[in-house]
C-alpha cells in the first residue's frame, strides 16, 4: 500500500486504531495531535507494525487557526502528495471556552480548524488522483439545533448542543465538499463510527468521562476503537473510497438527518466557515 495518510486526532481512541490499522497495511502515516507523548509513541507502535512505513507525529491544536496553518505548511513540506485526509480529531467541552481567534473551542476544534486544514491540503490532495477527505461525523448530529445559531455563545452554553451542532457542521462539510470539489479528483465524505470507547470527555475531568461512559454502557453502545475504526480504514483503501458526498456506518451508505441533507444548510455552513477562518470562496 503506497500510501500518504494524514490522521488528526491520532494519539488515543479511534485515531489511534486507524493509524495502527493504516500502517499495519503499509501506509505512510502523518499523525496529528496535542499530547507530544503519546503522538510519538503511537508514531512509534505504528513503525513497529510496518518497519518499512513512515510514521510521523506533528504536534497541533486544531481549534487554534494559527496551529492549523504551521501544521499545513509542515505537512506540505513533507509530503510529495497526501492520498487521504482524515478529519478525526474531536472534543466536548463541558463549560464555554473559546479558541485564541474567540470562536467557541468544541465548534472551533471539531469543524473549523478541520474545515481550514483541508483546504490547506486541497493542492496535495488532488496530486493523488483520487485523494480522498474522510471527516468522521457522529450520531449526534442527529440532536443539532440551530435556533441560536452553529456556535454557541457564552450564555445560555449547552454543551450537548455545542458538540451536536459541531458533528452537524462536519457532515455538511463532508458533502459540501463533495459538490463543490466534483470538477476534481478528490472525493469526500463522513462516517459514524459509532459511540467508541475512548478518552472523547476526559478533558472534562474523570466523573465526566465516566458518566459519559456508564451511560453508554449501560445502553449497550459502546464499539471498540478498533470496530469504529474498520469504516474509516475501508473508505481509505477500498474502491469504495471512488464515491463522493456520501454518509458510511459500517461500510454501508446510511441516511443524514434532514439538516444535514438540506443544500441551503450546507450554503450556510460553507460561507459561515469561510467567513471565520478568513478563506476565499
Amino acid at each position: 500500500m503506497n500510501r500518504t495518510c494524514v490522521i488528526t486526532g491520532a494519539t488515543s481512541g479511534l485515531g489511534r486504531a486507524t493509524a495502527l490499522a493504516l500502517a499495519g497495511l503499509g501506509a505512510d502515516v502523518m499523525l496529528v495531535g496535542r499530547n507530544q507523548p503519546l503522538g510519538e509513541h503511537v508514531a512509534q507502535l505504528c513503525r513497529r507494525r510496518n518497519p518499512g512505513a513512515r510514521a510521523q507525529f506533528l504536534r497541533a491544536d486544531l481549534s487554534s487557526q494559527t496551529e492549523v496553518r504551521v501544521l499545513a505548511a509542515a505537512i506540505r513540506r513533507q509530503c510529495e502528495r497526501i492520498d487521504v485526509l482524515i478529519n478525526n480529531a474531536g472534543a466536548r467541552y463541558d463549560t464555554y471556552d473559546e479558541s485564541p481567534e474567540g470562536i467557541e473551542r468544541t465548534f472551533a476544534g471539531n469543524h473549523i480548524g478541520h474545515f481550514l486544514l483541508t483546504h490547506l491540503l486541497l493542492s496535495h490532495l488532488e496530486l493523488a488522483k483520487p485523494g480522498r477527505v474522510i471527516t468522521i461525523g457522529s450520531v449526534a448530529h442527529l440532536g443539532a439545533d440551530l435556533t441560536s445559531g452553529w456556535v454557541e455563545r457564552c450564555d445560555g452554553y449547552n454543551r450537548r448542543r455545542a458538540y451536536a451542532n459541531s458533528k452537524l457542521a462536519n457532515i455538511v462539510f463532508a458533502r459540501e465538499l463533495a459538490a463543490r470539489n466534483e470538477p476534481t479528483q478528490v472525493t469526500s465524505n463522513a462516517v459514524d463510527p459509532g459511540i467508541v470507547f475512548s478518552r472523547f470527555a476526559r478533558n472534562n475531568g474523570l466523573k465526566s468521562w465516566l458518566t459519559h461512559v456508564m451511560a453508554h454502557a449501560i445502553r449497550r453502545e459502546l464499539v471498540s476503537a478498533a470496530v469504529g475504526a474498520d469504516t474509516i480504514v475501508y473508505l481509505a483503501t477500498s474502491e469504495a473510497g471512488t464515491v463522493t458526498g456520501r454518509y458510511f456506518c459500517k461500510r454501508a451508505e446510511t441516511s443524514v438527518s434532514p439538516l444535514a441533507a438540506d443544500p441551503d444548510v450546507g450554503r450556510q455552513v460553507w460561507s459561515l466557515s469561510l467567513r471565520l477562518t478568513g478563506l476565499r470562496q
